[in-house]
């Protein structure tokens, strides 16, 4: 309402003015340069004849100036004058106003094109503004013009910041994959050297992305992050250029420090940190603020695809991937063996007498003796490894880089983890034993990941034909 109150106000301000020409000076044609010829013309005619009675004021006998040719002549030379106002004013004004109106015509140009494609590089402040060569209202128009344009190019800039950005974020649904392309988008808006994106995940605040930081994984506990998150307001810190103090969790001394909340209809969700070596804008920090509405969209879906396909991958009883994802994590690994000439082992185990166990305590004893396997398993494989439950009472563990040795190690430690377990069921506790199958490749050879699967089944069965409680490995 203030901007509007401000433009009706300039509008009074200047109707006297242009009523005052107007009034003056009225419109004779519809081309002003024309009533500029008629205006110059007819001053000049008034001022040849108004000349030869002047020079009789001023003393000169009019017998020698009140003449037919006195007359001519003046009236020759008040047209002559007026004629040559008129083309000095079509060189000197007409030239400045016709390059104003080319420079328009591609502005127009431009923004039309520009509404329909993204080529916006018929127009920019370096090839359409115009120079400002005078201090009058002509350089101010000049001026005012130049101004119109880099506002343009600037709205411009942000559309096509906002348009790659929203590419960004409907392209890709994967969490860590989707906030390091829009960290990228982001770092490009203001040349910020140093950048991280957090999210709250199960209620605490983790890294997924960042570039330029000193520790990024430690960022979510930074004060800056927790302050934005506690008050969903932008933090900022600005420091001068003469002072240099220790970056902390950036590499440089930076200038400008900003951090972003994310949220979704008054929660937080994450927020975003952005650190430059020179001093930020407000444009540029305006800039940055629409897009992060999206991000924050963007980042809840990712987050929420990401719990679906935890869920969706894991045993809902004990907690391990499930045979499907399972399968495709061995594929995996069984293709990045076979290409880089790798070893890989498989441990396949059942538990023995499993049947028995349900038979006479019941499922849920039998519940409780999968759960407590799955634990006693976790613990003892490494890191990296994949513990799959494969169906039923049977398990599935894919070890990569395993060699022979490696793989009968591990199947061992497995087995006496479990040998160690006992399960309680009301007041009575159960012991539980496993027997192990175990293939390792390529010291056996196999075709594909059923033939290794296969291989480790028939290890398993010998095991169990053996006296259960023991591992075979495939010779």
């Amino acid at each position: 309402m203030a901007s509007t109150s401000a433009i009706e106000g300039s509008s009074h301000a200047t109707r006297p003015a242009d009523e005052l020409v107007r009034s003056v000076l009225p419109r004779l044609t519809s081309r002003v340069f024309v009533d500029l010829a008629i205006w110059m013309t007819s001053f000049g005619v008034v001022t040849g004849v108004a000349f030869p009675f002047f020079v009789v004021v001023m003393g000169v006998p009019s017998s020698d100036v009140l003449t037919p040719i006195f007359f001519a002549a003046t009236l020759f030379a008040g047209i002559l004058v007026g004629a040559v106002n008129y083309v000095l004013a079509r060189v000197v004004v007409g030239s400045r106003l016709r390059l104003l109106q080319s420079r328009m015509a591609t502005v127009e140009d431009n923004v039309r094109l520009s509404t329909y494609s993204a080529d916006r590089s018929q127009c920019t402040p370096e090839t359409c503004t115009i120079p400002v060569d005078s201090e009058d209202v002509l350089g101010q128009t000049a001026a005012g013009f130049n101004g119109l344009v880099e506002v343009l190019a600037a709205s411009t800039r942000a559309n096509d910041v906002a348009r790659r950005f929203a590419a960004t974020l409907t392209s890709h649904i994967e969490l860590n994959l989707l906030a390091e392309l829009a960290l990228d988008d982001l770092q490009a808006i203001g040349r910020f050297e140093a950048a991280a994106i957090c999210v709250i995940n199960e209620g605490q605040p983790m890294t997924v992305a960042s570039s330029g930081l000193v520790n990024g994984d430690s960022l979510a506990d930074a004060a800056p992050i927790q302050r934005a998150l506690q008050t969903l307001q932008l933090v900022r810190l600005d420091l001068p250029a003469d002072i240099k103090v220790d970056g902390g969790v950036v590499e440089f001394s930076p200038r400008t420090v900003l951090t972003f909340p994310l949220q979704l209809r008054s929660v937080p969700i994450g927020a975003v940190m952005l650190a430059s070596l020179h001093a930020v804008s407000e444009d540029e920090v305006r800039l940055v603020e629409q897009l992060l509405p999206n991000l924050a969209v963007a980042l809840s879906n990712a987050l929420s695809h990401q719990r679906l396909q935890k869920v969706a991958a894991l045993d809902p009883l004990t907690g391990l991937l499930n045979r499907r994802f399972g399968l495709d994590r061995l594929g995996e690994e069984f293709s990045r063996a076979v290409r880089g000439s790798e070893p890989l082992g498989v441990l396949l185990f059942d538990i023995d007498h499993f049947k028995q166990v349900n038979d006479t305590h019941g499922h849920q004893a039998g519940d409780q003796m999968l759960q407590a396997v799955a634990e006693s398993a976790r613990a003892a494989v490494r890191e990296g490894d994949t513990l799959i439950r494969y169906g039923g009472e049977e398990f599935l563990v894919v070890l990569p880089g395993a060699g022979v040795s490696d793989v009968r190690e591990l199947g061992e430690r497995i087995r006496r983890a479990v040998e160690a377990t006992e399960v309680a069921i009301g007041s009575a506790k159960i012991s539980v034993t496993v027997s192990v199958g175990a293939v390792a490749f390529p010291a056996t050879k196999v075709a594909d990941i059923d033939d290794l699967i296969s291989r480790a089944d028939a290890a398993m069965y010998a095991a169990k034909s053996a006296g259960r409680n023991r591992l075979t490995l495939v010779s």
